[in-house]
């Protein structure tokens, strides 16, 4: 069935799933997300199944995985519609729709490890300019989808040096692709379910994933020769994204049960990934990727060339476009800094 059939009935689906139910009634949703499941998933598994297991099967969240309901990019055109009621949003998939979102995907910021990037960016989506720009689609920043920070991963002569970089055509998103930019490196945006055959085709010589989980789930392992490690560029953010009218809609017992929920999702993301990296060194090694180590005085480098410059661009340019860009990156450093040893 082609996609867009499946999108008709997901808005007609979405539209009668999303009515006021009281507390005792049956409720379902679905949640539209891209990819296949895999340790970035593993919080709408959770979700859905506490809230079957909680409402003793009267909440029942279906996933759609690997865009049976739409394209990644489209995924809030479809919340706004109330086509599914949650989605896994990478905002940098279509920036134009919310550009506020964009400083978070900023390379090189000082966000220490998943316990502060969680505290960091649900601060900020509480802010009152985001959590705005977010309604406009009728949609609610529920909570961040923890990623660890990047690395490249590619085909062709490793980047054993800076230099190295020019002329590299890569895919990296938002302020990341910016960042690599400025290293002389052509950067693309590719979604990731297409990563894979655009790197074994030669489209682009290297991709930049959450690492190490996205390059086994997505198996660029299997067309690559080499890796980086130590480059932590940063990440291009996610949210778990509701309908606001469906959340509205929903009997506030259902509500509780997916807010008590939101602790132990956290931890088991925390988890997934950390079982991720035991699997996935093993097969890296089987493959015999080389390990392109980044110093520290190489890192040092990278985020002299490629971090000020890009958060001052984005700024600027945010700024041009009538919205709060210096406050919102001044407010996303401090959330940091607050966040770095709590």
């Amino acid at each position: 069935m082609k996609r867009a059939s499946l999108l008709s009935l997901g808005l007609a689906f979405g539209v009668v799933a999303a009515l006021p139910a009281a507390a005792a009634d049956k409720v379902t949703w679905t949640f539209s997300l891209y990819g296949p499941p895999r340790a970035a998933t593993v919080t709408f598994e959770h979700l859905a199944k506490v809230a079957k297991e909680k409402s003793g099967g009267n909440f029942v969240i279906n996933l759609k995985y690997n865009e049976q309901l739409g394209e990644a990019k489209d995924f809030l055109d479809g919340i706004k519609v109330d086509a599914f009621q949650g989605a896994f949003v990478a905002y940098s998939y279509a920036p134009a729709k919310t550009p506020l979102q964009g400083v978070l995907d900023m390379p090189f910021l000082p966000i220490a490890d998943l316990d502060a990037s969680a505290k960091v960016q649900d601060a900020y989506q509480a802010w009152k300019p985001v959590a705005e720009e977010l309604s406009k689609w009728n949609a609610m920043h529920f909570m961040t989808l923890l990623l660890p920070q990047y690395e490249f991963m590619g085909t062709g002569k490793p980047p054993r040096s800076i230099e190295d970089w020019k002329g590299m055509r890569v895919r990296a998103l938002g302020g990341l692709g910016d960042a690599m930019k400025l290293l002389g490196a052509v950067p693309t945006s590719v979604s990731a379910p297409e990563v894979y055959t655009a790197l074994e085709r030669g489209t682009f010589q290297a991709a930049s994933f959450p690492f190490t989980y996205s390059f086994t789930a997505y198996k660029l392992h299997e067309v690559s020769k080499w890796y980086t490690l130590g480059m932590q560029l940063g990440v291009v953010h996610n949210s778990v994204v509701l309908s606001e009218k469906a959340w509205k809609a929903l009997p506030d017992e259902y509500k509780k049960i997916l807010e008590d929920a939101k602790p132990e999702a956290y931890r088991l993301q925390r988890e997934a990934y950390a079982e991720a990296d035991k699997k996935s060194f093993p097969l890296f090694e089987k493959r015999k990727l080389e390990v392109v180590k980044v110093t520290q005085e190489m890192r040092d480098k990278l985020i002299a060339t490629a971090a000020k410059p890009v958060w001052d661009h984005w700024v600027a340019e945010t700024e041009k476009k009538g919205l709060p860009g210096k406050e919102a990156l001044e407010l996303v450093l401090s959330l940091a800094k607050k966040h770095a040893t709590n």
